[in-house]
């Protein structure tokens, strides 16, 4: 990228102090299809009055964007080449009142052949967003508010017939085998829907679904190819995920197996992939329900409350999976990206877990008036993360940065940043104490909106910086741990003012024992 960028610079100056060049004099830059590219001009006072554009001999054109001007005197012009452009050879022309056309540069548009998100702001600023989203939510999980979370649960069938009481005991004993923590709690949690309409079916499908993961796991062409039956199956594990996250745990296990058997895991960067695989198939049901779960315990107006957490919790679930699909395809070792990083399957888990918080909230909602025997689980949550936890997430975060910049400081000193907001959640202060917090009220999806306004006015400012493409990502990197580390500061700080009074009144009721 540098030897291009240096090449634009040289090829400017050239175009700018001289008369045109002969077209066979222009060298030719490649470009890949899905990327942004960058030409740099400047050296002349008018070129901030600069439009340049991709033309083609067909006459089909395409817009550079303009960034501000360099105190050097320089302009960065980009532009996103679409993944459906025709390949081929395009020049890139001056436009504009009182600037001769002219020809700057000779562009060879290729197929892609390296996934890197930081050369595709687009999709890079989407994950940093859902990041953001999902580490701000966490911070204010710690509240008071909302750190209690139950459920209703019917009593469990003691056996089953056959062999369905063995993958039963095999589900419990599995999940049992689990540290206590906010993961295990959801997972026994979101099995209770399928267990309530068919014990066997909640019994057997982990099992059917680590096979399914198995069989997509040693099909190879979901990683280089064009079949429509692993789209299909991609899918529907991610379907099976929604609707039993614990299946979709089995699921990945399997599909991690069998790459790991077939050969197909033999870097860092192959293990990252199927990592992110599993987030895909397991993420989006634990989280959506948990988060409809939080946002129920906001006030709204009565109309607004009936759909906003579900609406909200459905549309998360579909994104995080449209992320985790994001990470697999920068991952893969393999030169194609992965066919399957479209928005259908993201849209129609949305739908489905739309559609399972409502078939679920049918199937409980007279459960305590039925006289059928039921049990209220309670979890108070301690801390949100666990030190293992926040472990993982460092390393793994340290691993995506040094993937899409190969650069090891920059990823570790990334890694860092963006793990300290979720190694405050581990602990709770008792001081500083701020008076307008004690009794202050929080909205999450107030609280995310702000935060989103706060993430896109500043995303867009440095889209608009006259910096390479590459410089931009790191940028809009550092300034994500920036955003999150402020806001961890801030939900501590009025974590502490909140419980101040618990304290107060804890120790007056000790003072009446006594």
């Amino acid at each position: 990228m540098l030897n291009k960028l240096s090449a634009s610079i040289l090829l400017a100056f050239v175009a700018i102090s001289i008369a045109p060049a002969q077209a066979a004099d222009i060298p030719v830059l490649t470009w890949e299809k899905g990327k942004e590219h960058n030409i740099v001009l400047g050296g002349n006072s008018g070129v901030k009055n600069w439009k340049i554009q991709l033309a083609s001999t067909t006459g089909e054109t395409l817009d550079f964007r303009q960034s501000k001007l360099d105190p050097k005197g320089y302009v960065v012009f980009s532009v996103q080449i679409p993944d459906s452009y025709a390949s081929g050879v395009y020049t890139v022309v001056t436009t504009g009142v009182d600037v001769p056309q002219k020809i700057v540069a000779g562009v060879k548009i290729v197929e892609l052949s390296d996934y890197n998100l930081i050369q595709v702001p687009t999709k890079l600023i989407l994950i940093l967003l859902t990041l953001i989203f999902l580490i701000s939510t966490l911070s204010i999980m710690r509240m008071q508010k909302y750190e209690r979370i139950e459920y209703l649960r019917a009593k469990p069938v003691e056996n089953l017939p056959g062999i369905f009481n063995l993958f039963a005991k095999f589900r419990v004993g599995a999940i049992a085998e689990l540290h206590k923590s906010l993961f295990k709690f959801q997972l026994v949690r979101e099995g209770e829907l399928l267990h309530k309409i068919s014990p066997i079916t909640w019994a057997t499908l982990p099992i059917a679904s680590a096979v399914l993961g198995g069989y997509i796991g040693l099909n190879s062409t979901l990683i280089l190819g064009v079949s429509l039956i692993p789209f299909a199956l991609y899918a529907l594990a991610a379907v099976i995920g929604v609707i039993d996250p614990f299946s979709g745990f089995t699921a990945a296990i399997g599909f991690a197996f069998a790459q790991s058997i077939s050969g197909n895991v033999t870097s860092v960067r192959s293990v990252m992939s199927l990592v992110a695989v599993g987030i895909g198939w397991l993420a989006p049901g634990i989280l959506s329900s948990l988060y409809q779960d939080i946002l129920h315990k906001d006030n709204y107006f009565h109309f607004a409350k009936k759909f906003v957490p579900d609406v909200v919790a459905s549309l998360l679930g579909g994104l995080v999976f449209l992320v985790a699909q994001l990470l697999t395809n920068s991952f893969v070792d393999q030169v194609a990206p992965i066919v399957v990083s479209t928005y259908f399957i993201p849209m129609l888990l949305s739908v489905v877990i739309f559609a399972r918080i409502h078939l679920y909230r049918y199937l409980v909602k007279d459960l305590h008036q039925t006289g059928e025997n039921y049990q209220i689980r309670i979890l108070v949550l301690p801390r949100v993360l666990s030190p293992r936890t926040i472990t993982f997430a460092g390393l793994y975060l340290a691993g995506t940065v040094y993937v899409w910049t190969q650069s090891l400081q920059f990823a570790a000193v990334a890694s860092v940043l963006l793990t300290t907001p979720l190694a405050l959640l581990m602990v709770r202060f008792d001081s500083p104490v701020i008076k307008a917090f004690k009794d202050a009220q929080r909205y999450i999806v107030v609280e995310m909106i702000v935060i989103a306004t706060v993430s896109f006015v500043t995303f867009f400012y440095i889209q608009s910086l006259p910096l390479e493409v590459t410089a931009k990502g790191k940028l809009l990197i550092l300034s994500t741990a920036v955003i999150l580390f402020i806001h961890g500061f801030f939900c501590s700080v009025f974590d502490s003012s909140a419980r101040a009074n618990q304290v107060k009144v804890a120790d007056s009721e000790r003072l009446v024992t006594q």
